[in-house]
């Protein structure tokens, strides 16, 4: 232990120097060639050898040159093994955290949104369509988020009908990773019930990177990143398997 102090009478840091003494257990056993093999945990033995392995603490001069050199290698490979695979489990993290769940009947990709208003929040099921150009959500959907919208104009639906549509300015707009904040919703009311909640329109798709993975049902956002991450741990896996096993 060292004590520094910066000026006599005044403040003194105490620190605490500590030798790492060799305690840690390491595992042994003979493989089908005749070759010692080390590991630091007893689960990395193949079961067929577990009956001959030894657990004893790490002392260095129980060993000969070799083994020294051997149990060396095999630390440092476990040491990167270990190192790889936080580096990969923090990649998955992250492209996980790029997806999001959606439920796809056909063409059809509806998501989750949270709207936010005026301290309320609002979970509504929209399409994502390319081919609107603003958000609508319906009426029903939005009914406790509360606030005044203000008469928007007439929109023509499909069938070639015009209906009156609101304006309703809301604090966030949220989905996946996603916040927009403040945005400005279209509000309709359709004549009957389709199924879902409304449109998630150009006017915010188009701000955003994304793919759809149609097979696993997924929406991809910040896809530029999310290529990024998956050539990374391409590369990480690429460099694990071309590590030495022993």
């Amino acid at each position: 232990m060292k004590l520094k102090c910066l000026a006599a009478g005044a403040l003194c840091v105490v620190q605490s120097v500590w030798v790492a003494s060799a305690v840690a257990e390491i595992y042994h056993y003979t493989d089908d060639r005749g070759r010692k093999v080390y590991v630091d945990r007893q689960s990395q033995i193949p079961p067929r050898f577990r009956e001959q392995t030894q657990a004893r603490k790490e002392e260095s001069e129980t060993l000969s040159r070799a083994e020294r050199e051997r149990r060396q290698q095999t630390l440092s490979r476990l040491a990167a093994q270990k190192g790889t695979q936080g580096r990969l489990a923090a990649i998955e993290r992250e492209m996980a955290s790029l997806e999001q769940r959606a439920d796809v009947r056909g063409n059809s990709v509806k998501i989750p949104v949270t709207l936010r208003h005026l301290g309320n929040t609002q979970t509504v099921n929209l399409i994502v369509d390319t081919g609107a150009s603003r958000t609508v959500v319906h009426q029903s959907a939005i009914s406790r988020l509360g606030g005044l919208s203000k008469p928007g104009g007439y929109a023509q639906v499909v069938g070639g009908a015009r209906i009156p549509t609101r304006l309703l300015p809301v604090d966030g707009i949220s989905f996946g990773p996603v916040d927009q904040g403040k945005s400005e919703v279209m509000v309709i009311e359709p004549s009957t019930n389709p199924g879902y909640d409304g449109l998630l329109g150009m006017d915010i798709l188009g701000r955003l990177k994304y793919e759809i993975d149609m097979q696993r049902k997924v929406v991809i956002w910040h896809a530029d990143r999310y290529r990024e991450l998956a050539q990374a741990k391409k590369e990480l896996l690429a460099e694990a398997s071309s590590r030495p096993s022993s």
